[in-house]
């Protein structure tokens, strides 16, 4: 499972030089660093004049030395500052690939890195932050059905696949309800889309409401609802059927002075071991449903039918 986006931290002040900076200092103090045994040449005769004995070529190796000392220690440590935030950059690049989105890199790791690379440090928690909010909405968007908020089919057929293999693991029921909404195609042809979509919504909500916590429900497509029922047998199922009936039923749509009495036919049917139609037992379950559902538009609609 994707990570839960983080919210990135505030643009820290920046410390410390410029990596520009730390590298023009590097150089003056390169080109510096001759001017010891320089001196100490251009002065060991007017010392030998003075009769003070000057050790030159001992104090030359003496600061030959002490120059590359100088030099390797602070090269050293400006490569330090620079390796520090960037091995943490590469480490987040790495954790986005793996599917950490929204990860953030901590600037307090790296209290001494160059100004750019904590502006670079913090521009990477920024757009961490938006990939993961950008997955996040593909994400939901990809499973949840645009108009009425429900899942939708793709969503149903992966994810309801799932709740079957549960219940069958555990050795319990799971059952299935169609739901459609009778006389649907009236409503939009006397009423117009509008006012049909606000009927899909209201009707999804009222099934929604119905339904227990566990249940998934889903719009199967047009005017079909799909509700995957786990721990139910064929009687529980039908009795959550006729709460989702009773409760459409029972609430109609008011849109200004209009008023839409609404109902629906529900078919049901528990999983089959031995399956007739599909390649599964979840499109068994839910085929076996939808013909229940037919009989139940049959036999006059705004009935339950397994």
């Amino acid at each position: 499972m994707r990570n839960a986006p983080q919210q990135h931290p505030a643009t820290h002040r920046q410390h410390g030089l410029s990596l520009l900076a730390l590298l023009r200092v590097y150089s003056v103090f390169l080109l510096a660093l001759p001017a010891l045994p320089l001196a100490l040449y251009l002065i060991e005769p007017d010392l030998k004049d003075f009769g003070v004995p000057l050790p030159l070529e001992g104090l030359l190796l003496l600061c030959v030395f002490l120059v590359v000392l100088c030099a390797a220690v602070l090269g050293h440590a400006i490569v330090r500052t620079i390796l520090v935030p960037l091995r943490l950059l590469v480490e987040g690049a790495e954790r986005i690939q793996a599917g950490e989105f929204g990860h953030v890199i901590d600037l307090s790791a790296a209290p001494r890195a160059p100004q750019e690379f904590r502006r670079l440090m913090d521009a990477f928690n920024r757009m961490s932050a938006t990939v993961a909010q950008h997955v996040e909405t593909i994400e939901t968007t990809s499973r949840t059905d645009q108009l009425t908020g429900l899942c939708n089919r793709r969503h149903l057929m992966s994810e309801g696949y799932r709740i079957l293999s549960v219940a069958l693991r555990a050795g319990r029921p799971c059952s299935c309800l169609m739901v459609d909404i009778d006389r649907f195609k009236q409503v939009n042809d006397t009423h117009g889309h509008p006012i049909g979509d606000k009927f899909l919504i209201h009707i999804a909500g009222c099934i929604a409401s119905a339904v227990r916590e566990s249940d998934m429900v889903a719009r199967f497509g047009g005017e079909e609802f799909v509700v995957i029922a786990p721990n139910a047998s064929l009687p529980e199922a039908r009795k959550l059927a006729e709460r989702i009936r009773t409760n459409v039923a029972a609430n109609p749509l008011d849109v200004g002075p209009l008023r839409l009495n609404n109902t629906v036919s529900i078919g049901v049917a528990e999983y089959d071991a031995d399956p007739e139609f599909g390649s599964n037992l979840l499109e068994d379950m839910i085929e076996k449903a939808d013909k229940a559902l037919y009989r139940a538009k049959q036999h006059g609609r705004n009935r339950v039918e397994t």
